[in-house]
């Protein structure tokens, strides 16, 4: 096969490959801070858009978890993926519209809610609660997301297909 004939079955044999692989979970990492005595808010989420409608959604979630540093008024505590109680994501812009989480342990139910609707002119704020003392604690900080550093296995793929692209150009 003559190289001019190459160079397009490879261009489709690329784009086949790449429209056969599943979505790619999307990952963000996530703090708030200004609580009460220094306390922050961190963690992450990964999750792919199922429905295509540019969200991300609690249902779509694979993976969340949340740390929350403690102060006087709530203890330190964590909650993962099963106390997860709801997530609404605009992918776009990037912005968390509202994340809530709620966990029980020996201790007592913890709550953490989120909601940004409308910011600037209508936010409620960060609130993370200790039901069994009946104490919260909040912070009317924006929530910060940003996006989560690259799976390694990605950055290998995309080396892997630069280094064919450059066997390939040293050939023809």
């Amino acid at each position: 096969m003559s190289t001019p004939r190459l160079v397009p079955l490879t261009v489709v044999l690329a784009l086949a490959a790449a429209l056969a692989q599943p979505a790619q979970a999307e990952s963000f990492q996530f703090n708030q801070g200004g609580y009460a005595d220094g306390a922050v808010l961190t963690g992450h989420f990964s999750g792919s858009d199922l429905d295509g409608n540019g969200w991300l959604y609690g249902y779509e979630l694979t993976s969340f978890e949340l740390n929350w540093s403690g102060n006087r008024a709530v203890q330190a505590f964590s909650h993962g993926y099963d106390e997860r109680a709801g997530l609404e994501f605009e992918l776009a812009s990037g912005r968390l519209w509202h994340m809530a989480s709620v966990g029980q342990d020996g201790e007592g139910v913890r709550l953490f809610t989120f909601d940004s609707m409308g910011w600037p002119t209508f936010h409620t704020p960060g609130t993370v609660t200790d039901e069994r003392l009946g104490l919260a604690s909040m912070s009317w900080e924006q929530m910060q997301v940003t996006a989560a550093v690259p799976e390694p296995q990605s950055l290998a793929l995309l080396l892997a297909g630069l280094g064919l692209i450059g066997l390939w150009r040293r050939q023809a």
